[in-house]
């Protein structure tokens, strides 16, 4: 069947590096705005029988990109496409997976069940904040990861004294995913959430005296987390400067502010969403185009 790339407006740069690990052209589609404000979605590309993948990250304005996603997906199914593919490799909402005082709304399966309603017949999806997400989904989702390139870009980087942090419980998981293939040890921060912005570092489990931390995470959004873990390691005798790595660097809010302060060798992440501008720390992307590649290839094979 043959295979057509469609980039919504949210990261027209890693659609580009996606068609060129593909080896395909990037399929026309606009997406502009009627006066009234609604999205005007012309779908130029001929998706007829074709396998269509459409790549949408779920950043800010989330609901503005889920929407036009979901008209995307729309235009292509009643243009005829054989199948239409969601490749999203941010997914908003996707900490929103359960309701603490029993009075929020469960904000990761509304997002499921909105583009499960969007015609779409499957979700690439990498390095989701949790896989249990995966059952609100009425569509099969496929998981790619960012960690192995993350891991491969810092193995000649870390000085031979490393060690693994995982900055909070929910996170010892992926810390043992990076320290692995690296064969470093993991130690992990004990925090408490204060809001929605702040937190605070109880205690440090595992050695880090005199050690270079690596601290691991799949997001990084207001920075808070992993400030706070660096101090709390720095605090108990770790080595600076402090290397920070993580799937997503959504770097919103205060994080320029709060990263700026810690001393800091490199901050890594994939290029799952774009770069935002004016940062002051280091800050080193990594490529995601070919793992979304990867699986791409795989479903077209399975056929």
């Amino acid at each position: 069947m043959r295979c057509v790339l469609l980039a919504g407006s949210s990261h027209p740069a890693l659609a580009a590096d996606l068609a060129r690990a593909l080896q395909v052209p990037l399929g026309r589609c606009t997406v502009e705005r009627f006066p009234d404000g609604e999205l005007d979605v012309d779908l130029e590309a001929p998706v007829r029988g074709a396998e269509v993948f459409v790549l949408q990250s779920l950043v800010a304005p989330v609901g503005e990109h889920l929407l036009e996603l979901s008209l995307i997906a729309d235009a292509c199914y009643r243009a005829g496409a054989g199948r239409v593919t969601a490749v999203v490799p941010y997914l908003g909402y996707a900490r929103q997976d359960r309701r603490d005082a029993g009075r929020e709304p469960l904000g990761a399966r509304v997002v499921a069940d909105l583009l499960g309603a969007s015609h779409l017949e499957r979700l690439i999806c990498m390095d989701l904040h949790s896989r249990a997400i995966e059952g609100c989904f009425p569509l099969p989702v496929e998981h790619a990861s960012a960690i192995p390139s993350l891991t491969e870009h810092l193995r000649t980087r870390l000085p031979p004294n490393a060690v693994v942090v995982s900055p909070d419980l929910g996170a010892v998981k992926r810390a043992e995913a990076f320290a692995r293939p690296l064969g470093l040890p993991v130690v992990v921060v004990h925090k408490q959430r204060l809001s929605g912005r702040d937190v605070e570092a109880q205690g440090v489990v595992g050695e880090v005296k005199g050690k270079h931390p690596v601290l691991v995470d799949d997001m990084i959004s207001t920075g808070g987390t992993l400030a706070a873990a660096a101090q709390a390691v720095l605090s108990e005798g770790a080595e600076g400067p402090v290397t920070v790595v993580a799937s997503h660097g959504l770097f919103v809010g205060p994080a320029n502010e709060r990263l700026a302060k810690v001393p800091l060798a490199r901050v890594v992440v994939s290029d799952s969403v774009p770069r935002p501008p004016s940062l002051t720390f280091p800050l080193e992307h990594v490529s995601c185009a070919p793992v979304l590649a990867a699986v791409i290839e795989r479903l077209l094979t399975r056929g």
